[in-house]
């Protein structure tokens, strides 16, 4: 069976592909997985994840009308050329469309060539690409009921693929690898793939705060370009806190399994990642995504219990210390925060993908 998997952007657009790749070939290794994409963060985190990628032309199209909106219209048709042109070479059984503007191109190919589509939507606002494709996919993968009702009968209700390395980590292994403590509070920080910069500051500002606090330590995602700024702010801690900075964690599952309490901006992928490990969360979502998926997302768990909401607009370093601070002198409510967020989680959503996108290449072109 080949399958392309097509979407990119955010990494909210890629990690799920590659979840469904993962489980795709886990239950049938001859499976062929081709990734599809256009030059955002795909085209370098695939490749690194062993998979085969083909870039496309495609550019995300602008919110308002403004004078890039012709050209990422070409961009678009240029795109759906390039990518006509690759499935009528690679002959897919089917093509899977995670969102993200990189998916249309790929996704609208599929459709002229009659290839059959399945949509895969982490968000409870459906994006565009996938809000235009859905209309001619034979099944779409959505993350809760509330998103069913946008699509009606060819909704499944899965929750949104998650790595297998994002899970079953090994708490003790983690602290020896990222020289940890056994006894503090450990927050893991994760700042995503977009807006991490203003996150990072406020992160630092937290920890300043925080600092002369020997029950607390900080496992930090930086990521790669910010990782020099943020080391050097780290130089003003006074060393009580104990304060660990990496620009990328490959090993995200002993990380999950280290903390006990997640800051994170609240993109799907990130979150299942975080319910799926029963985290709780401190969620402040990036103001910019689009449609505000982002606070939409973060309120479902803070409805649950699962998560503290700080809007980017109130976040600050003392906001966040607070926050932490608040849910380490309550071990009880950590506690509860815990059960809910496990009760969100969907660990087994990548299989449950997989299990559609096999049915829908075994019922063919009919």
């Amino acid at each position: 069976m080949r399958v392309v998997i097509a979407g990119g952007g955010t990494g909210g657009h890629v990690y799920p592909g590659l979840a469904i790749a993962e489980a795709l070939v886990s239950t049938r290794p001859q499976t062929e997985v081709l990734f599809v994409g256009g030059g955002g963060l795909e085209r370098r985190v695939v490749p690194q994840a062993g998979w085969p990628f083909h870039r496309v032309a495609a550019r995300a199209w602008p919110r308002r009308l403004s004078w890039s909106l012709p050209w990422a219209m070409l961009l678009t048709v240029a795109g759906t050329a390039q990518a006509t042109l690759l499935l009528q070479r690679w002959r897919p059984q089917v093509v899977v469309a995670t969102g993200g503007y990189a998916a249309a191109p790929i996704g609208a190919a599929a459709v002229v060539l009659k290839i059959p589509l399945v949509v895969q939507e982490q968000n409870l606002y459906p994006g565009a690409a996938n809000r235009i494709l859905a209309r001619w996919a034979r099944v779409i993968s959505v993350p809760h009921e509330r998103v069913a009702a946008h699509f009606g009968d060819k909704a499944v209700v899965t929750g949104v693929p998650v790595r297998a390395g994002a899970l079953q980590g090994d708490r003790a292994r983690g602290r020896q690898r990222f020289g940890l403590g056994d006894r503090q509070l450990t927050v893991l920080v994760l700042g995503g793939s977009q807006g991490a910069r203003s996150l990072n500051a406020h992160v630092i500002e937290m920890a300043e705060r925080l600092d002369g606090r020997a029950e607390v330590q900080i496992l930090h995602q930086t990521g790669n370009e910010h990782e020099a700024w943020v080391r050097a702010r780290l130089r003003s801690l006074g060393g009580s806190l104990r304060y660990v900075a990496v620009p990328f964690i490959e090993e995200m599952a002993d990380a999950y399994a280290c903390a006990d309490l997640v800051v994170c901006r609240a993109g799907a992928g990130t979150l299942a990642e975080v319910t799926a490990n029963g985290l709780p969360v401190v969620a402040v979502p990036y103001p910019y995504a689009a449609e505000g998926h982002q606070e939409a997302n973060a309120r479902l768990l803070e409805s649950a219990g699962a998560a503290v909401v700080v809007l980017d607009r109130e976040s600050n370093g003392v906001r966040l210390a607070q926050a932490v601070d608040a849910l380490r002198a309550d071990p009880s409510r950590l506690r509860a925060m815990a059960m809910a967020s496990r009760r969100l989680g969907r660990p087994q959503a990548a299989r449950e993908v997989a299990a559609l996108v096999v049915a829908v290449a075994e019922r063919g072109f009919s």
